[in-house]
């Protein structure tokens, strides 16, 4: 009888303990959704547990690649790490010295404009040795560009990493889907940093070495792999990544500059740059402090804030049919000759 109790008893307590830990995954699993849900309902004068952009930070993770040289260690490559960079989900700088404290590798590469390409191949080989499975997208960015991380992965949140597709600004050259930017930064998914790594280095018909531009060639390596340039124009037509210092834009971009010669998609001359714009090239070391400024303290009182709601992610089918549709767009677009 005193064994039976004693059975009852213990199944008692394993019981309620049993339910409180119960209790616990799913209050805290509860709290979690019902935070993530809030960014599309809750008003915006309503304090979240969690911000979008925290949120977004854990959920479309990005290795930053940036590309500097020793002597911009200190310089230009440490106002990278003291502002937008500490934003990424991991950073690293590509650079032909090691350097602990910035987090530089050593890419054993001469530091040479012709040898950009040559470096940049080595970054990616890099990454894709040690990170490939551990972040989802893999933006490269030059020490002189400045990268709003807030909304490159708002940006990219609809899309799957694996899918074989890269974003940027789109130049025009003589292969029909043009290249990204190497200065405006361009980021490629997991299966397009994958199928670089896998097929276009082993190969010199689709990834020959040469010394031509860099952005021009890791471009034409990933066409040759199946990788689909995407489009990050807006709604409006505008664009999000920017090859120029927004001073050089606004306020209207000049007719008969060399980024009018040189853009796949007609640029909107008097409205160049989407509200969600990502990044700036050609950036001055105290243009940095500027846009932190601007973007992250300034604030215009008595404004409404506006609130964003998170974009629908694309199933497999609608993945399928965009990169249909852009690679269509790559081989017909009149306005790329």
């Amino acid at each position: 009888m005193y064994r039976n109790v004693l059975c009852l008893v213990l199944g008692l307590i394993v019981g309620i303990q049993l339910t409180e830990f119960w209790g616990y995954l799913t209050f805290t699993t509860d709290e979690y959704e019902s935070t993530a849900i809030a960014v599309d309902t809750a008003a915006p004068t309503l304090p979240l547990k969690v911000s979008l952009a925290d949120w977004l930070h854990h959920e479309t993770r990005v290795l930053c690649l940036v590309l500097t040289m020793p002597k911009d260690h200190a310089t230009k490559a440490a106002k990278v790490k003291a502002t937008w960079g500490s934003r990424c989900n991991k950073l690293i700088f590509l650079s032909s010295q090691d350097d602990a404290e910035l987090g530089a590798v050593n890419l054993n590469v001469t530091e040479n404009r012709s040898n950009l390409y040559t470096k940049m191949r080595a970054g990616l080989a890099y990454v894709y040795k040690h990170y490939v499975e551990d972040y989802d997208w893999f933006l490269k960015a030059d020490d002189d560009t400045y990268v709003i991380m807030e909304n490159l992965r708002y940006f990219l949140y609809p899309y799957d990493p694996e899918a074989p597709v890269y974003f940027g600004y789109r130049f025009r050259t003589s292969y029909p889907h043009g290249y990204m930017s190497g200065g405006a930064g361009y980021v490629l998914s997991r299966d397009a940093l994958r199928r670089f790594n896998l097929f276009a280095l082993n190969s010199t018909k689709f990834c020959p070495l040469n010394s031509r531009p860099e952005d021009r060639q890791i471009g034409y390596c990933l066409l040759n792999v199946g990788v689909v340039a995407g489009d990050t124009r807006d709604d409006m037509g505008r664009d999000r990544f920017l090859p120029l210092n927004p001073r050089h834009l606004m306020p209207q971009l000049q007719p008969g500059t060399w980024l009018d010669k040189t853009f796949y998609f007609k640029m909107n001359y008097s409205d160049c740059c989407s509200d969600t714009s990502i990044s700036f090239h050609y950036s001055k070391t105290h243009d940095f402090d500027l846009y932190e400024y601007f973007l992250y303290k300034i604030r215009v009182l008595g404004q409404p804030e506006i609130t964003y709601a998170l974009p629908k992610r694309l199933d497999g089918k609608q993945m399928d049919q965009k990169l249909e549709y852009w690679s269509a767009q790559n081989s017909d677009n009149p306005e790329k000759l």
